[in-house]
């Protein structure tokens, strides 16, 4: 069939017009409108559909023409199709003259590896139906493109991993909050199989078609050919399957616990582990952990799961992102009751993520989740309290303060969660059901985290509810320096609105493998590819940091204080007067260095910030110890040669507490706790409360570190002497408590 008499069909032309109609609509809408994964993704899915459609019609218009040659068929019907998968191409490399294209080179690849084998999967898949099947062709291809892409869900239903490979859309990610997406190497192999067994399903056809058609005995060989190749190619491809785990295309329950190594069970939880990194007391400490704060959360819930719940603990990021995906967001999957978790992130994520697994006693049947994101991540926030150093409703409250409105109806939904900031969306989340829990009880939040029914549940319709907690939200009144920091928390563009969203946090993660190396130059040169794309606020921070461990201090200085004069994306910049300050110290301009640090200090962003202001404030208020220190903050000293420097200082300034709280720091840092100890309690008191509630507090973890719980109770208890806010008060006592689970446990063991 000739192109001009496909075209004659009317039916043909719609096809077309409709590829180019979504491709058009593409260019209106962020993440899509450039040439890059997810344009891919979305025309791989509606492509391939036409596709089949288009070859069904074709076979049926030119049965007879093409009887006995479907290789002739093939090769003419592959041509159509490939004008078809030209139109989007064309189209959205048109709108590249309107909206930025970070990587062409990366978004050809992409589509070649994502519509391009769909449509030839499909186009191969409705071959086989037309040959096959004499009646209802169309429904067929429909019943069986739907069941294809319904793999998607099994796989990420049914198995811990999150990513799905699949015939039609190529890779499915999974839902998280990882901007970075880098699987164009697995992509390749996994493509390999797709278009083996596509030309598996053409042979098929091939054989089946010939089979009908009468012809010489020599048409025989050819056939046993065609039957050799189908054999061979199907092979490759069930190897591909039996081996897909190694290959890093999925991943299995066995894999993973086989690849972890350590598995440890208790009372209510099956945890794997990375046995290479993770033992001795510190293993018996988190498998405690795991038992102590499902006790907590059993009585907050006030429920009593009996199922074991199984937690998968990875050794770094890059094993749980090749492993199950989603490398730096920690995950629950309720359904499987599991849990997927950085090892580094346990104590910070462990509560979070164990509630969403621990409220599938009463989530929505089968899933065994909230019927909607904001219930589901709302209930977790909720009974964390706090986040950031605040109170939920006090963090609300400074969202709102920085001009945030966002429509609380459509947070509570699927689309609306995810379309804002993630840290806007589980704050207000979060704030809201610890309202709801608070005002009206558990029972019946509840029954709405499985129901959504607002007006059922409270005899009040969604919005009341609503103005009702933003009432009571909006009597917080906060300070210059609360909305500062709101301001850098939450005013921040979700992945939908940002410029080159994939391929700027690809190449950020290269820079933060290069820093990880000390390879400064290159991340520096990095740095420079990534705000060639868009001016983005980690690559901001990373080319201020490669140039201070350069010791371009005054390159340092002068781009850092142009992006913070920028009041475009200065908020955002907030971090970056740390760096900025010690540039300037590096050149010896204290006092500017000083004011920096306590323009910062005043915003008090977390402990952590105000900690390290504190000290580098606390050095710059004696000349000879800011000379003797300088090397510590302003180069890039390694371990032993950090050590070195401050036992000299120590030496030399018998009476000064600082330096030798810096050492029990970077001593307990290394794990050397018996070391660090000493160190901590050789100091006799620092001269800054914050300094020593943090040095009770850090002289309390080593303590615990090294198993003597009691020890580490007293001086929890001492930290409380210099607390400033309950919430800090709040969180030491709950230490208090697993100090006192875990002195228990020790006495079970005698």
């Amino acid at each position: 069939m000739k192109l001009r008499q496909f075209l004659s069909y009317s039916s043909h032309r719609v096809a077309f017009l409709l590829v180019a109609v979504v491709s058009l609509a593409c260019t209106q809408i962020p993440l899509f409108n450039y040439l890059g994964f997810e344009f891919s993704a979305l025309i791989a899915v509606f492509a391939s559909l036409v596709a089949g459609v288009l070859t069904i019609s074709l076979w049926r218009k030119s049965q007879r023409e093409y009887e006995g040659k479907i290789v002739s068929f093939t090769l003419q019907c592959n041509i159509v199709l490939g004008l078809l998968l030209a139109l989007p191409f064309v189209i959205i490399t048109a709108n590249a003259l309107f909206v930025k294209n970070c990587s062409f080179l990366h978004g050809i690849i992409l589509f070649l590896l994502i519509p391009v084998p769909a449509v030839i999967f499909a186009f191969s898949m409705a071959l086989v139906i037309s040959v096959l099947v004499e009646k209802w062709r169309k429904t067929w291809f429909v019943v069986l493109w739907l069941l294809v892409l319904l793999h998607i869900l099994y796989v990420t239903f049914t198995r811990p991993q999150i990513f799905a490979f699949n015939p039609i859309v190529g890779f499915f990610p999974g839902f998280s909050y990882d901007e970075s997406l880098e699987a164009i190497n697995r992509l390749l192999i996994y493509r390999a199989g797709t278009l083996a067994f596509a030309a598996v399903l053409v042979l098929l056809a091939i054989v089946k078609n010939r089979g009908r058609v009468r012809g010489q005995e020599g048409e025989r060989r050819p056939i046993r050919a065609q039957l050799c190749a189908m054999v061979v190619l199907l092979a490759s491809v069930v190897g591909l399957f039996l081996y897909s785990d190694q290959l890093g295309l999925s991943s299995s329950e066995s894999f993973i616990r086989a690849e972890l190594g350590g598995r440890a069970e208790t009372d209510h939880f099956v945890i794997s582990y990375p046995d290479s990194v993770l033992k001795g007391r510190r293993l018996s400490q988190i498998i405690q952990l795991h038992e102590f704060t499902f006790d907590r959360l059993a009585r907050t819930l006030r429920i009593s799961p009996r199922r074991k719940i199984h937690t998968f603990l990875y050794a770094s990021a890059d094993q749980k992102g090749r492993l199950v995906g989603a490398a730096g967001t920690n995950i629950a999957k309720p359904w499987l009751w599991q849990l997927h978790l950085n090892l580094s992130d346990v104590d910070a994520s462990f509560q979070h993520e164990l509630t969403h697994v621990m409220a599938a006693e009463f989530g929505f049947p089968l899933l065994r989740i909230g019927v909607n994101s904001g219930l589901i991540e709302g209930l977790a926030t909720a009974v964390e309290r706090t986040r950031y150093g605040e109170s939920l409703h006090r963090l609300a409250a400074m969202v709102f303060a920085v001009g945030l409105e966002p429509d609380m109806e459509s947070l509570f939904s699927f689309s609306g969660f995810v379309r804002a900031h993630p840290d806007v969306s589980y704050t207000l989340a979060g704030s809201f059901c610890r309202y709801l829990i608070d005002r009206y009880g558990l029972r019946r939040f509840k029954l709405l985290y499985r129901s959504g029914d607002f007006a059922a549940l409270y005899n009040k319709d969604a919005s009341t509810l609503f103005l009702e907690w933003r009432r009571y939200v909006d009597r917080y009144e906060l300070s210059g320096g609360e909305v500062e920091k709101a301001a850098y928390l939450f005013k921040r563009p979700s992945i939908f609105t940002k410029e080159c969203a994939r391929e700027v946090a690809n190449v950020n993660a290269e820079t933060r493998a290069l820093f990880i190396r000390k390879k400064y130059e290159e991340a520096l040169e990095s740095t420079t590819r990534s705000l060639a794309h868009t001016t983005n606020i980690e690559a901001v921070l990373q080319r201020t940091n490669a140039l201070v461990r350069l010791q371009r201090y005054r390159e340092a200085i002068d781009f850092a204080g142009e992006k913070l004069r920028d009041s475009t994306i200065r908020h955002s910049l907030l971090t970056l007067k740390l760096v900025l300050g010690d540039a300037l110290w590096s050149v010896d301009s204290v006092r500017a260095a000083r004011a920096t640090y306590e323009n910062l200090l005043r915003v008090h962003l977390s402990l952590p910030w105000d900690e390290a202001m504190t000290i580098r404030l606390e050095a710059l208020s004696d000349a000879n110890l800011a000379r003797d220190l300088k090397p510590l903050f302003t180069t890039d000293l390694a371990d032993s040669a950090r050590e070195k420097l401050l036992r000299k200082v120590i030496s030399d300034r018998l009476k000064d507490p600082l330096p030798r709280y810096l050492l029990a720091r970077a001593l307990a840092s290394e794990e050397r706790y018996a070391e660090a100890v000493r160190e901590f309690e050789s100091v006799a008191r620092m001269r800054s409360d914050l300094l020593e509630l943090l040095r009770q507090q850090r002289l309390a973890q080593a303590y615990f570190a090294l198993g003597k719980y009691q020890r580490a109770q007293i001086h929890y208890w001492q930290s409380l002497n210099f607390v400033t806010q309950d919430l800090q008060a709040l969180q030491i006592e709950e230490k208090l408590r697993f100090c006192e689970w875990m002195e228990n446990y020790l006495k079970l063991l005698d």
